[in-house]
């Protein structure tokens, strides 16, 4: 079995994808040249003042006929899926070394009805050996490469020695008449600039593969060290929040009076330390969710109804709305009831951080609008509040890790700058995105606001 895979290749989904690109690319240029290849013939027959014989004005036009149906058979055949990324199938690799025969063939064919060393065609050996040698490993490409160059001189000098019939394109001397010395030293040429080719190209794309395969490595090492990382920092995370809860739920017993009777200022003291440890608590929560979804390779995405995990997520949290004298609307605003395709724990926590980002950031009295539509095959949702807002300098960052805005700072309202990372690391994860605009659509000048707009693709049945 013909193995075509080079030596250094570590990664073959990459190497089937790049061929295949490349193969693609190649189909395309043929076009390119069977169009200028029907100029050519139309040229030389019409406009031209050359002597075509009936073989050479029959060869030309088959040429042209033979190359244009073969690239539309590789065409449908790499558009088929008869193409498998196997190594032991009709892979892409074999595809291209089909095409590179079949256009090296057709091109000796062209070059020698054109006049050989006379013919204008015959540098284009020096364009295919370099696109061979971006495709093909060396050993194959100095095979191939070499081939022609044999061919190609025995060509010339049975032309020179008259053994075969010789067909001129152009006004140049017939290859009989030349001196012998000057058509080896013209071979001789052309076999250095052929062999050369196929080694500066051969070596530069074989140096380049290598280096994208180094780097396909790093980044590999670098996704399993994240992973390590999160792993850890998960592992760690539990530990620390454990002591927390407990200390919290001790500190309730305090406050209940457990061990007798306390005064006003240690229960205003309490009272602190719990709702610090609380924050300790949402902070912890907060690192765990963010490492989960980073750890997540696949989620479990089915058949949801989208205003039946809103209701949900919105009942959980209207007390805390209420408690803090905040309006909140919901609207539907949808032409079609269809599905989407998510995960329904993590939409649940999507939902909950942009409604808890908005109560948090909206002060008493304020408005939160919360409605969701469709386009076509896109789902919407988009919440706005007459919250403090975002300055806009720092709207393209505000959905990094750990990035809170410098006016949530300065109003001292806490929160660990992960509740928009963990929303658009989820919707991502749901082919979708995340977009901020502050002043929100419903702000005003004391309290711009924010508009959180989430965009994702409806759920399409089979």
């Amino acid at each position: 079995m013909l193995n075509l895979i080079p030596t250094n290749t570590k990664d073959l989904d990459y190497l089937w994808e790049l061929v295949s690109e490349r193969n693609k690319w190649f189909i395309k240029l043929r076009y390119v040249a069977v169009v200028m290849l029907l100029c050519f013939y139309l040229f030389v027959i019409f406009f031209s003042d050359e002597d075509v014989n009936t073989l050479q004005h029959n060869g030309i036009f088959a040429i042209f006929i033979s190359t244009l149906i073969y690239n539309l058979i590789l065409d449908y055949v790499f558009n088929s899926g008869r193409i498998h990324n196997d190594i032991f199938r009709f892979n892409p690799l074999k595809f291209a070394l089909i095409q590179i025969l079949l256009d090296l063939t057709t091109l000796m064919i062209l070059v020698y009805l054109t006049g050989l060393l006379n013919s204008p065609f015959y540098l284009f050996f020096i364009f295919h050996a370099i696109i061979g040698s971006m495709i093909l490993p060396g050993r194959i490409v100095y095979l191939i490469v070499t081939l022609v160059l044999v061919i190609f001189s025995l060509l010339n000098i049975s032309v020179h020695y008259g053994i075969i019939q010789e067909f001129l394109i152009s006004n140049a001397g017939l290859i009989e008449s030349l001196n012998f010395n000057y058509i080896i030293l013209n071979l001789i040429t052309f076999w250095l600039m052929m062999l050369a080719s196929v080694m500066f190209s051969n070596n530069l794309a074989g140096a380049l593969f290598k280096r994208e395969q180094q780097l396909l490595e790093a980044v590999s090492e670098i996704e399993l060290s994240e992973k390590e990382k999160q792993k850890y920092v998960l592992a760690v995370v539990h530990e620390v929040k454990s002591p927390i809860a407990a200390i919290v739920s001790y500190l309730n017993l305090l406050i209940e009076g457990i061990t007798g009777q306390i005064n006003d200022k240690a229960r205003e003291v309490l009272l602190k330390m719990k709702k610090r440890s609380e924050e300790a608590i949402s902070i912890t929560n907060d690192i765990i969710e963010v490492s989960k979804i980073k750890l997540l390779e696949e989620i479990r995405k089915e058949e949801t109804d989208p205003e039946v995990i809103i209701k949900d997520t919105i009942d959980k949290l209207k007390d805390k709305f209420s408690g803090a004298e905040i309006v909140f609307t919901y609207k539907d605003e949808r032409t079609s009831r269809r599905a989407v395709y998510a995960d329904r724990h993590l939409m649940e926590i999507l939902l909950s951080n942009i409604i808890s980002n908005a109560l948090k950031y909206t002060p008493t009295g304020g408005k939160v609008d919360f409605k969701i539509y469709d386009n076509d095959d896109r789902f919407y949702m988009e919440l706005s509040d007459t919250g403090i807002g975002i300055p806009d300098t720092e709207l393209d960052r505000i959905s990094g890790e750990f990035y809170r805005a410098s006016n949530a700072k300065k109003s001292r309202i806490e929160g660990t700058g992960l509740g928009l990372s963990v929303v658009k690391q989820i919707i991502e994860k749901h082919n979708g995105t995340l977009n901020i605009l502050s002043p929100s659509v419903i702000g005003n000048q004391k309290n711009p606001g924010t508009t959180v707009l989430l965009e994702m693709p409806y759920f399409v049945s089979s």
